[in-house]
């Protein structure tokens, strides 16, 4: 029996709703571990005309003095704040299935009411066979993507979200981050070290250490620490291990160190994550340094992942083409809160 256009499109929307809205955040894979740590913490906003707004505060305004007798006291007017504003941008994702692709699968779309036809019991193992292939491509597909751009500087499209690059910068002295420009207001600096010569005894294990301090006086210790494969090279080794043997048993030795995306490796009790998607996106932009040679102290406190939820559209289809509809939307911003919270480190 075939199935009716109006019942073939709400099976496409519930099926896209299962496969989207409740993707639990360990089903989007260890190999993307900036979006899995991100949707962690997401956080919904619920409209906004143009940008997600953050009040920063940039300074204190003390106006702190001694004084003893009749000594006059000066008051002062402060302007402790600014506003940063982030720009909310739209991700979209879609696919079409013609009509003669369901035929060909043994599923026949007639012209009808919902409940006009009634699928066999093998039509309805095709037809779900075919839309769980579509639908894992498309989620699989959809996060790749977007783990990428939320690496990126935003410049990749003028609306594309301003990502990791663009916010945590190697080069934090210039460019305009949220409404306001680094030149002039230094409390919006991320901090920074490049050209670590890493090949020279105790270089980076000392660069770390001068930036995770920096890190720390601005807002606490970094909990999240992601790193590409030339700078976990170099960090592993510089690092001596200690292999103590029991008397009496055989030993075993593992020259590896990790498992998957966990490197084995740590800085100060944090472990440095391995992100795969460093080596593509070197291919991708050929930045001035590497991804792969950089590492990112990020503490998640001050960095947000804002969005309204995905919207699952099915369109009606134009008159003159038999196929299914499927689309999903996402408006989001990348929002930080305190920039000299982070650090960005890069070996020559």
């Amino acid at each position: 029996m075939p199935i009716s256009p109006g019942d073939l499109a709400y099976l496409g929307k519930v099926s896209l709703d299962d496969y989207m809205r409740n993707t639990p955040v360990d089903q989007i894979g260890v190999e993307h571990p900036l979006l899995k740590k991100l949707m962690s913490k997401r956080k919904l906003f619920l409209g906004a005309k143009q940008n997600v707004v953050v009040n920063v505060r940039k300074s204190y305004d003390s106006n702190f003095a001694w004084a003893y007798g009749e000594a006059a006291v000066n008051f002062n007017t402060r302007q402790t704040t600014d506003q940063a504003a982030f720009p909310w941008r739209r991700a979209v994702d879609a696919f079409r299935i013609s009509y003669d692709t369901l035929f060909g699968n043994g599923i026949k779309v007639r012209e009808g009411e919902r409940g006009a036809y009634k699928l066999e019991q093998s039509e309805k193992v095709q037809l779900v066979n075919l839309i769980d292939e579509q639908m894992e491509s498309f989620r699989l597909g959809f996060f790749e993507k977007l783990d990428l751009e939320l690496h990126r500087d935003g410049t990749s499209s003028t609306d594309a979200v301003t990502g990791l690059d663009g916010l945590i910068a190697t080069a934090p002295a210039t460019g305009v981050v949220g409404g306001l420009d680094r030149a002039t207001a230094t409390y919006w600096r991320n901090n920074a070290v490049t050209a670590i010569a890493s090949g020279t005894a105790g270089a980076l294990a000392d660069a770390m250490e001068l930036q995770w301090r920096k890190c720390i006086r601005n807002g606490g210790s970094p909990d999240f620490i992601l790193a590409g494969s030339a700078f976990i090279d170099a960090y592993r080794k510089t690092i001596t291990i200690t292999q103590n043997a029991e008397s009496g048993t055989a030993k075993r030795i593992d020259a590896a160190t990790g498992t998957g995306t966990e490197t084995g490796l740590f800085f100060k009790g944090v472990p440095i994550v391995w992100d795969p998607n460093f080596e593509t996106l070197d291919a991708l932009d050929s930045p001035t340094i590497p991804w792969e040679k950089r590492c990112y102290f990020l503490n998640t406190k001050f960095i947000d992942l804002r969005d309204d939820d995905m919207d699952i559209v099915t369109p009606v289809r134009p008159h003159n083409v038999l196929s299914l509809f499927q689309m999903i939307n996402l408006r989001l911003a990348l929002v930080l809160k305190r920039s000299n919270a982070h650090s960005v480190l890069a070996i020559a």
